[in-house]
């Protein structure tokens, strides 16, 4: 490589970089579950907005939709006769030091609908409204008409029947600032899960 070339690319490394490139930015999970209900990510468990936009620059804002691969799917495997209280606990911005903060808005649904494919499931998903953090649904959902008896409560020798509900975590990150550092912009979500108590 000639002494020209060399010096075009690092040249050409030095501009992208003064250009306000974020890099990362992704958000891990606590998983939190109570009684015999089992919370597991079906993909890697981190809600990255590279995968949806590798290179963020300044000044822009990335989304991902309910429908995007980049989407956090987990599956929530409990008793089916039983709701479950969801609660998400969810940042306001990723941050890389305590001077670069990017503002983040997270959002989710579920599918209760008995699918046995995150696909499927997808097809069928119940978006959360934006701004709430909170709700409440069947590990399977009840068809029409009148309610189900109540649930056989547990005992030696008996196991309920048990379901899988799906959930997805998706969001929108940004708008970038124009002098945010170029680095790895992180957060943590905690979910917890429980049986609904009324």
């Amino acid at each position: 490589m000639n002494q020209t070339t060399r010096h075009s690319i690092l040249l050409f490394t030095f501009i992208y970089l003064l250009a306000g490139n974020v890099a990362a930015q992704r958000i891990s999970f606590g998983l939190y579950t109570a009684d015999d209900i089992v919370l597991t990510p079906l993909n890697l468990g981190i809600l990255n907005f590279n995968d949806k936009q590798p290179i963020i620059l300044s000044g822009e804002t990335v989304t991902i939709n309910l429908t995007d691969n980049a989407v956090t799917i987990l599956t929530i495997e409990g008793r089916a006769d039983m709701d479950v209280t969801l609660t998400i606990d969810a940042p306001a911005t990723l941050d890389l030091d305590v001077t670069n903060i990017i503002p983040v808005a997270i959002r989710f649904a579920y599918s209760n609908s008995g699918a046995t494919t995150d696909i499927t499931a997808r097809a069928s998903a119940i978006e959360v409204p934006a701004g709430f953090t909170s709700v409440t649904f069947p590990i399977k959902r009840r068809t029409s008409g009148l309610p189900a008896p109540p649930p056989t409560p547990g005992q030696t020798g008996y196991s309920g029947p048990t379901g899988t509900a799906y959930l997805f975590l998706y969001g929108t990150f940004g708008q970038v600032p124009v002098n945010a550092a170029a680095g790895n912009y992180t957060g943590n979500i905690n979910i917890h899960v429980e049986y609904s108590k009324y």
